[in-house]
């Protein structure tokens, strides 16, 4: 359906909200579409995730070529070539290993799987783009909120009524479909099975490690360091408060250490950046000397500090210390592989991961547990890595050229991520949000006008 201009500026100026719920009618259908699919994510956890930006990207083309009679997008962005360039080259480097090695041979899997991965998320982006999808920071804030409070209840069931016991998961729907085991054994596929936490770790206070309606604890990472950030930018002081609050609880609950660090880190170059814009860069520079000459001139507060830093790193580090030891030895021994790669593995990378370091543990191989040194540098090479690289600048180029009037979280969430890469792979909730992200921003006067499709389904 369209909208007429009289229509959508009716709609811009009428009343967001009524009383806690959105008011459906002042949304556009963009924004309904956005505020529904997030508000939905139970329910595709239960069907597994599986293939969701791929069936997504294949809608959108078909509901435009059905609505406008054919598919018009525009000059795409160097960000999506990027992306299709990244895509292209790790099918033809699998292609090649696998004539190699019949073993790794490749296969639909691998298609589909860049397909949903890679390639339709990048359509997606081109369509955001083409279209000048903007969706209202309260509009996401508040689907977020719905999960968020979702999350809690079933953090209160788990703990108090379930009292953390194992359990053996439930198949997803996707599971169920393709035949999956009704028993779970690791490395059976996060996507088969329906597991909101797991024992074998802890969290904080000795919390089992939960990841509720995501893949695994890093992947509600990455979901949470968004929502912390966005809450920040609601005016509604107490609804961000709130937000706030349950967010960091609930990323505490996640055991994933590095997005705690890299949140708290971001969260002060926030700090200093709306501070520096109301009270100017004099102010800054006065708060950041008058701390330096604190904490480096004045031997007991120094001592204190690098106490608490160091007994903090060693509670960090003893929190799960298996993990820590092993990641330290994934990395040494990655680092050691690459050292010794031939001239054609350093390009263009092993492509396969390599072997484990922990036996009867199936993820910690050589060439995990890290983006930067596994999955681009030992897995892609330095070709690969550089292609990701292009898009990667590109993607934040972008986000901070299109910065006016769109939230600082959506700019300060990719900072989060460019850290945790160093200890984080590339979690399925990634694309997820940044296409969130790139679609988010207040509606503008003169874009009431010029939007032509309005009935956009992202």
């Amino acid at each position: 359906m369209r909208l007429s201009p009289t229509t959508s500026q009716t709609k811009a100026q009428s009343s967001l909200f009524n009383g806690i719920w959105l008011n459906w009618e002042a949304l556009s259908q963009s924004e309904r579409v956005y505020a529904t699919g997030i508000v939905l994510i139970p329910l595709w956890w239960l069907w597994g995730w599986s293939y969701l930006l791929f069936l997504l990207a294949l809608g959108v083309l078909a509901y435009e070529y059905h609505h406008q009679g054919k598919i018009e997008l525009n000059r795409p962005h160097p960000l999506v070539l990027f992306l299709f360039t990244h895509s292209a080259y790790g099918i033809i480097a699998k292609i090649v290993y696998g004539s190699f090695h019949p073993g790794a041979a490749f296969s639909t899997k691998d298609f589909t799987g860049t397909f949903n991965d890679i390639i339709a998320p990048a359509i997606l982006i081109w369509y955001i783009q083409t279209k000048r999808i903007r969706v209202r920071p309260q509009v996401v804030g508040w689907a977020f909120s719905v999960v968020v409070v979702l999350m809690l209840l079933f953090w209160v069931v788990i703990f108090f009524g379930w009292k953390e016991a194992e359990y053996n998961p439930s198949r997803s729907i996707f599971g169920f479909l393709t035949g999956k085991s009704s028993t779970f054994v690791i490395g059976a596929g996060n996507t088969n099975y329906l597991r909101p936490y797991r024992t074998e770790d802890s969290s904080i206070a000795g919390f089992a490690r939960y990841f509720f309606f995501f893949h695994g604890p890093e992947s509600l990472a990455v979901v949470l360091g968004f929502v912390n950030l966005l809450a920040l930018d609601l005016k509604n002081r107490v609804w961000s408060f709130l937000l706030l609050t349950a967010g960091v609880f609930l990323l505490l609950l996640s055991g994933t250490r590095s997005a705690w660090l890299a949140l708290t880190f971001v969260m002060v170059i926030r700090f200093l950046l709306t501070t520096g814009k109301v009270w100017g860069f004099r102010f800054i520079c006065g708060l950041i000397a008058i701390v330096a000459f604190f904490t480096l001139c004045l031997p007991p507060v120094t001592n204190l500090i690098l106490d608490t830093a160091n007994n903090s790193a060693k509670a960090t580090s003893d929190y799960r210390g298996d993990s820590t030891e092993v990641r330290g030895e994934i990395y040494r021994r990655t680092i050691q592989e690459i050292q010794n790669s031939s001239n054609i593995q350093f390009l263009f990378g092993f492509v396969e991961e390599g072997e484990g370091v922990l036996p009867g543990y199936e993820p910690a191989k050589v060439g995990t547990h890290s983006l930067y040194l596994g999955t681009l540098l030992y897995r892609r090479g330095v070709i690969g890595a550089a292609i990701f690289a292009g898009y990667w600048l590109s993607l934040i180029h972008w986000l901070y050229q299109t910065r006016v009037g769109r939230p600082l979280s959506r700019l300060l969430f990719f900072l989060i991520l460019t850290l945790s890469f160093c200890v984080m792979a590339f979690e399925s909730t990634i694309m997820p949000i940044t296409l969130i992200a790139v679609g988010m921003g207040e509606h503008q006067p003169n874009q009431l006008k010029q939007r032509k499709n309005l009935s956009a389904v992202i």
